[in-house]
């Protein structure tokens, strides 16, 4: 608020709609549907329409966020400035492949 930006008071257990869990994590409806789907956020079915809850959508973005702070981190190489640049691209390369194996293994058992 003091910094001139909008802020939303909502109860914790307040539902969403797919649209609304889209804009609040900033992705696609369809994107969050393929979510419930694989059941990575939880919803209910009401009629034909997904509601989900507030916290529900809270934790997979926190989650989603530690998610992306740890690949930044994996990728991440100490830079020595004595080094060139072909040691460095090595380095991100090696790093890159890593995590790329990680996550195909993590594909495999999830």
């Amino acid at each position: 608020m003091s910094q001139g930006r909008a802020v939303t008071v909502a109860p914790q257990s307040m539902t969403l709609t797919t649209q609304q869990a889209a804009d609040l994590l900033g992705v696609s409806r369809p994107t969050i549907v393929r979510l419930i789907n694989d059941e990575q956020i939880a919803a209910e079915r009401v009629g034909n329409r997904h509601r989900l809850l507030l916290d529900d959508v809270l934790a997979y973005r926190d989650a989603r966020r530690t998610r992306q702070y740890d690949a930044i981190a994996a990728t991440s190489v100490p830079i020595d400035v004595e080094d060139g640049p072909e040691v460095i691209r090595r380095q991100l390369r090696e790093a890159r492949k890593a995590v790329a194996a990680r996550r195909k293994a993590a594909k495999k058992t999830g």
